[in-house]
């Protein structure tokens, strides 16, 4: 093994390749202070692609070169400038605006649960009642009956319709609804309709197609008793009038599911005095209808069509020539149909299942032109009544309560109610202060409101 010891090696030099004296300036690429050479960005290029193939060039062109529909843009104005300007007017409120309407429409339209009212029905049984005259304390006669579910036809034979009068009590400024009168029916009614030009007089078709005219007696004198007098009746090949209304004192009109419509003539005799029948392009069931004057009403349908109808003239032979004209249409079933006033202006108030509601102007012959639609707030509503103005919508809803709208600021209201099941019906007094709505269960609702 050797022995480690120290020892210095030579050095080793190596002489530079350049003079020593020369000098050269060095710059950090990194950080260097000269200005960037301008650059072209190629995605944002103005030079137009040309197709090889094609060799065309642009061709700027003027206003005046320019075809479109006059007629159709002039339709689309009048169709917008009427939301604008409601837009502008009425903007869409705020949630606090919305809080403070609703807090106004409970202080100002109160509703109040009022009388229940026990019908004695089958199980899951319908309802159906109307509004007759006022009789004490601004409360009108009420005549309510129950339908019994059905199949094919009808086998009910021990149906009832019940005649509800009001009765003063003697302790307060108050009426009671009290069971006066039973009339027994040999099958359940489909339809029931109160004369609004003599409102002791009331129209009811059956599910076995007879139409029945009942006139309300009142009470006279020392005589407490009421009474309820058959006028008038007849058979229908027809079957079940889906929807009745008086377009005079002395005329009836009825609608039926196949899609007639008969006017029948109580001056004397019950007599028919005209018919119509829908156009074969109309395939819809009618479900609602609405006179609006003499040969002059309007149809709800199965699909959602609203159509007006009308005659200009009186023609001698039976069979109608009516002239139709297709509304705003909805969605789906219509299952309403009112007639109302808004600013002295006669319209008509539609809603299908869905609680869409359209306001249709009677005087407007374009159904495009100008029209208020009302969308009331899910849960989902069947059918609707209204105040004299319109303005009010009521709504049943599940287990006796009552939903609320008003349509001016879109405020809305619950009534609290305490029954079970749903409601099929609501129909509202012609003052405007009573209204009744069921069937829950075996039980009416009737409400009270103060304005």
């Amino acid at each position: 093994m050797d022995v480690l010891s120290h020892y210095s090696s030579p050095v080793v030099e190596f002489l530079a390749t350049q003079p020593l004296e020369k000098q050269y300036a060095l710059v950090d690429n990194c950080t260097g202070t000269d200005p960037p050479p301008p650059s072209k960005d190629a995605t944002t290029g103005t030079q137009e692609k040309v197709h090889a193939a094609t060799q065309t060039e642009q061709k700027v062109v003027s206003s005046k070169d320019v075809e479109y529909d006059e007629r159709a843009l002039a339709k689309w104005l009048r169709q917008i400038c009427p939301m604008v300007e409601r837009e502008l007017m009425n903007p869409t409120p705020l949630m606090e605006d919305l809080a403070m309407s609703q807090c106004r429409l409970e202080e100002e339209l109160q509703v109040y649960t009022y009388q229940k009212l026990a019908m004695g029905g089958a199980e899951n049984s319908q309802g159906l009642a109307i509004w007759l005259c006022v009789h004490t304390n601004n409360a009108p006669v009420l005549v309510a009956t129950t339908v019994a579910p059905h199949d094919d036809w009808c086998e009910h034979v021990d149906q009832q319709l019940k005649l509800f009068v009001p009765q003063r009590m003697s302790n307060g400024n108050f009426v009671i609804f009290s069971e006066e009168k039973t009339l027994p029916l040999k099958s359940c009614l489909r339809s029931l309709c109160t004369n609004p030009f003599n409102k002791n007089m009331f129209a009811g078709s059956t599910m076995d197609g007879e139409l029945f005219i009942w006139l309300y007696e009142q009470a006279r004198g020392s005589d407490s008793s009421v009474e309820i007098k058959q006028l008038h009746s007849v058979s229908s090949t027809q079957g079940a009038a889906v929807a009745l209304d008086w377009p005079r004192e002395q005329l009836l009109m009825a609608c039926y599911a196949n899609g007639s419509v008969r006017q029948w003539d109580l001056s004397r005799q019950m007599t028919l005095d005209w018919e119509y029948s829908l156009p074969a392009t109309v395939t819809s069931e009618p479900t609602a209808m609405v006179a609006l004057g003499l040969d002059d009403f309007v149809l709800g349908t199965n699909d959602g069509s609203v159509f007006r109808c009308w005659s200009t003239g009186r023609q001698a032979a039976a069979t109608k020539q009516i002239q139709l004209l297709a509304l705003r249409r909805h969605r789906f079933m219509v299952s309403t149909l009112l007639r109302t006033e808004m600013g002295g202006n006669q319209f008509v108030l539609s809603c299908d299942l869905s609680g869409q509601a359209f306001y249709h102007d009677m005087r407007i012959v374009d159904e495009d032109m100008a029209q208020l639609i009302v969308q009331i707030p899910l849960p989902f509503k069947n059918v609707i009544a209204c105040s004299r103005d319109g303005n009010i919508i009521y709504c049943p809803a599940n287990d006796g309560a009552l939903e609320v709208h008003r349509v001016s600021d879109g405020a809305h209201a619950h009534v609290k109610g305490g029954l079970r099941g749903k409601g099929s019906l609501i129909r509202s007094s012609d003052n405007g202060r009573w209204l009744i709505a069921g069937i829950y269960g075996d039980e009416f609702q009737i409400f009270y409101v103060v304005y």
